[in-house]
This record gives structure tokens, sequence and C-alpha cells, in this order.
């Protein structure tokens, strides 16, 4: 179901179908059972930004990272949503212990407790799920940064940040560790390009010159970086991560990038494209991955080490906010790509 074409505005009411990174179902233990997350759309709220991450978090404490729609009845709309539980945020959240599961086992158990109508829907987002197509993925994806990036009247926020401009700093500011010299700078998924003026403030702090450039699937996160950093607007461009090279085969120095851009079984074929293509010899490909620190499995280190490739060198984010962060790694150019 394209998101686009709902008419969000009538929804009063949302049920989510929470997943975890390794696919299993999550539901919420209540008395004699289990639940979905599901809750009435209040005044003022957006029902796919705002219920859309409030209602799992007051009910779960699910963090929902994407939103994909596959149900409408009248104004009741459902989506399947992949996150991480047990949320530490300063969001209003709930502490439970969810139930985890096979989706088919999910579906059995509210079955056997007599909520057919919950067991069908866990059902139907399972199946979803798995017939989501690459471009169903992008589109989704695409359609949930716009609608939430563009309407944030903030810098932060129109990057995908929702706190205070000092903890920007604080999660963000450690790329600078592995900036070494001058040089050229290009933030792959750079949204409204907050990210790529921000290293070029703090790494002249530390008299460090960077020349920055990026580049983002979305055209209209493109439109809104171009319009607010207009000397820079011929230096940023519209491409996917996975295949987009620079106008005339150009390389850099650095190049940012993030390991949610494509679909995960594209991540070898990423990382070997902005190596070969992107990076200029003697360069560095920088690579974040925003996780829960606790997830180890999900760090950037360890993804890239099962992809086969070396980490040369990791950052260190500290204790921003008073919570650990996972670190950025970095991979020098000289390297040999992996076949």
């Amino acid at each position: 179901m394209d998101p686009g074409s709902i008419r969000w505005e009538r929804v009063r009411r949302l049920t989510v179908v929470p997943f975890l990174p390794d696919g299993r179902c999550a539901l919420i233990p209540v008395a004699g059972g289990l639940a979905l997350p599901s809750g009435e759309v209040l005044a003022g709220e957006d029902p796919a930004l705002d219920t859309g991450l409030r209602v799992p978090l007051v009910t779960a404490g699910f963090r929902r990272q994407g939103l994909h729609p596959f149900a409408v009845a009248g104004d009741h709309a459902v989506v399947w949503s992949e996150g991480d539980d047990g949320y530490r945020g300063a969001r209003p959240h709930a502490e439970v212990e969810l139930w985890k599961g096979p989706a088919a086992e999910a579906a059995r158990r509210l079955r056997a407790a007599g909520d057919e109508r919950a067991a069908a829907l866990v059902e139907a987002a399972d199946q979803a799920r798995r017939g989501l197509d690459e471009a169903g993925w992008y589109r989704d994806g695409q359609w949930l940064m716009e609608t939430s990036y563009l309407r944030d009247g903030t810098p932060r926020g129109g990057s995908g940040f929702g706190g205070t401009a000092a903890a920007w700093r604080a999660h963000r500011g450690h790329l600078c560790q592995a900036i070494d010299r001058d040089g050229s700078f290009l933030d792959v998924g750079c949204a409204n390009g907050h990210l790529l003026e921000s290293m070029v403030a703090w790494c002249a702090e530390r008299g460090v010159r960077l020349e920055p450039y990026g580049v983002d699937l979305s055209a209209g996160l493109v439109a809104e970086a171009r319009r607010r950093l207009p000397r820079w607007a011929d230096r940023i461009w519209v491409g996917n991560a996975l295949d987009w090279t620079a106008p005339g085969g150009r390389r850099f120095d650095y190049v940012h990038t993030l390991l949610d851009l494509v679909p995960e079984a594209r991540l070898g074929q990423l990382v070997r494209h902005q190596l070969g293509h992107l990076v200029a010899p003697g360069g560095r490909l920088l690579v974040s991955s925003y996780v829960p620190v606790g997830d180890r499995s999900r760090h950037a280190d360890r993804i890239l080490e099962r992809l086969g490739f070396a980490v040369d060198g990791r950052t260190d984010p500290g204790q921003a906010d008073g919570r650990g962060h996972p670190p950025s790694v970095w991979i020098d150019r000289p390297h040999e790509v992996p076949a």
C-alpha cells in the first residue's frame, strides 16, 4: 500500500504491528493474553508521524523506525513497523517485557485467546513485510522522511534529530575524530544538509578546513538543503547511495554514509560502491549506524566485519546525554575492496 494514497487527515485510530530487527513480532502482555499497540489519534497529531511514534512507545516501550501501512478500514489505519524494544529515552514510554516470537506463533496465541482480529492483522502484517520489495522499501522510507523532516522547523529536525543543539553535537560531533586533515567531505544521505554544515564548523574549530558536498535520495530534501545552504546549492545532488556517482567522476577525501540508506541485503554493495567510486585514493569512508548502544550486533563495526571489510578506526562518542552511543567507524581507501 502506498502511504501517500492514504487520507491521513481522516484517520482517528492507529494500530501497530511491531517487528524487531531479527524479524520477530512483539506483543504486549495483558491480563489473560497478548495485545497489539493501538490508540486514538489525539488532537493536533499527525496520525503517521505523531500517533505512529507515541502509541507504540506509551503502550509497549517500542521505538519505531520505519512505518509501513497495509490496511485501512474507515478511520482506522493499521501499519507494521520495524524498531527496537526497551526504549530508554526521554519521551514518555512504557517499561514492559514484551512477548517476542515468530509472527505465526504470535497469531496462534492471539487466536487461542479469542482475538481473531488481532491474529489476522499479525498474519497480514507479516505477509506484507515479507513481500516488501526494494521499490516499496525506498518508497515507504522516502515518504516517512519527507513527511517528517520537511514539517520540522529546526535544522536538526530537518536532519532527522529530535534533540537540542547541544545534544546534536554530542551525538554527531565525534565524527570529527575521523577527520585528520583538510579535504572534501561528502555526506551521503544528507537530508537538509545540517550535518555537512555542522562538520564544516566543528572541524574549523580545530583548524581543519572541509569543502562540503551532499547527496540524498529525496528530491524534496535536496531542495530544502539547497534552500538552506544557497552557497553550496550546486554541490548537493539527488541520487541513490547504492549507485550514485558524482558529476565528472569526482571523488572525495571523506565520505560519510549510513547503514540504513539501503535494504540490508544491499549493504555490501553499498560499501563497495562508495569505496570504489566515491572515496578518493588516500581518502576515508566514514560509516555510522544509529542504533541502541546495547545492540552490539548492529553497530557499524560489527556489520562491516560480517561483510568482510577491515575497519581502520573507530570514533569515541562518549556518554552523550548520560547515555552511551555506538561509535562510527572508518575504512581507508588504499585497502582492497572485498569482491
